[in-house]
């Protein structure tokens, strides 16, 4: 295994990707337009009054959801790495994951996934598109789960209060997921081929090789260490090949979002919203699937018209609907703020003290 980078803490999310204005800007135009159109024509009075009936009790059971969730899905990023990296403890994919999570809620561009790809390399014993293709895989069994989800309930929804379009989005989401599934099969076996393939071409000893070496050696160098990521890459996907180890990927990822969707049937009781008991699970589906859109830091806008829709479509009037989605944003977020921020904390101070000794 090749050694990992030897900087272990945290890099700065300004250093792990290139700014990129335009997907800023488009995210707050997403983030303003949906928040009009969630909050248009609501009585805040009304809405603050539903949202005053939770108690506390519900607010903590809904904590214990989440964190099972995370745990589970921090023990499927576990799964993912250990493959290449078979000493990977898994107290160290928690932390990581738990901060991402927390960057994510207050930094745009997905900074904690930045984070997550380069700032742990060593602490996760994985080189840097190593790391990457195991958020890949994540990613595809997420929309997978969250989809399954979505059509179940759709069945008996109606459709007037759910978004035009959102069906048609997500069937191209659930198509895009096809399509990296069968990208996954093939590409581990595909790409060390084509690079031992180049490898060769370059280090074979003829006049042709050699005037290439020495006319563009950096182009040489480049392409080199490409092929090097790339097989890293390819290395973190291989995992998908195992027919036994998908399924039992994916049979934590859906009983994770099962936990997360039991968040949103707390609060949903708690406040007695009035919706079908399928509501709450059809705004889980497409609450979190929209949050693949461009938005501000931490989903503003387009999570809550969404998550309000799914409940909406099951019988919620539209201002029990609006007090259900920012109470289950509310917990979402702060819960995941919290814990995050606190493990970066400790992770700062703990390497601070270590760097004084």
């Amino acid at each position: 295994m090749d050694r990992p980078p030897e900087e272990s803490g945290p890099a700065p999310p300004h250093r792990t990707r290139r700014s990129r204005p335009w997907q800023l800007v488009l995210g707050l135009l997403a983030t303003a337009a949906f928040a009009w159109l969630f909050a248009r024509g609501l009585d805040w009075d009304e809405v603050l009054r539903q949202m005053s009936r939770l108690s506390v009790g519900t607010v903590l059971l809904g904590m214990v959801f989440q964190a099972g969730s995370w745990t589970l899905r921090i023990a499927r990023w576990w799964m993912l790495l250990r493959p290449a990296a078979p000493a990977l403890p898994f107290r160290a994919c928690a932390g990581p994951f738990l901060g991402g999570m927390a960057l994510n809620n207050v930094l745009p561009l997905r900074a904690g996934d930045a984070l997550r790809v380069a700032g742990f390399c060593r602490q996760l014993q994985s080189p840097v598109m190593r790391v990457a293709g195991t958020l890949v895989i994540e990613r595809v069994l997420d929309v997978a789960a969250l989809a399954g989800v979505f059509f179940v309930c759709l069945l008996g929804a109606s459709a007037g209060p759910l978004p035009p379009g959102m069906l048609t989005a997500i069937v191209w989401l659930v198509g895009a997921c096809g399509v990296a599934i069968v990208a996954i099969l093939l590409f581990p076996s595909l790409l060390p081929r084509l690079g031992a393939r180049w490898r060769a071409r370059i280090s074979e000893d003829s006049p042709r090789a050699r005037r290439l070496g020495r006319r563009f050696p950096a182009a040489v160098r480049l392409v080199e260490g490409g092929l090097r990521q790339g097989a890293h890459f390819a290395e973190a996907l291989e995992v998908g090949r195992s027919r036994t180890r998908m399924v039992a990927l994916l049979g934590i990822s859906v009983t994770a979002w099962l936990l997360e969707g039991a968040v949103f049937a707390t609060v949903a009781a708690g406040l007695d919203t009035g919706a079908a008991p399928a509501g709450p699970w059809l705004a889980l589906a497409t609450g979190t699937l929209a949050t693949t859109l461009p938005a501000a830091p931490g989903h503003l806008g387009t999570f809550d018209a969404f998550a309000a829709a799914g409940v909406e479509a099951y019988g919620a009037s539209e201002t029990a609907a609006a007090a259900f989605a920012l109470v289950v944003h509310a917990i979402l977020w702060t819960f995941s703020s919290v814990v995050g921020f606190s493990w970066l904390a400790v992770s700062a101070a703990g390497r601070r003290r270590r760097g004084g000794k």
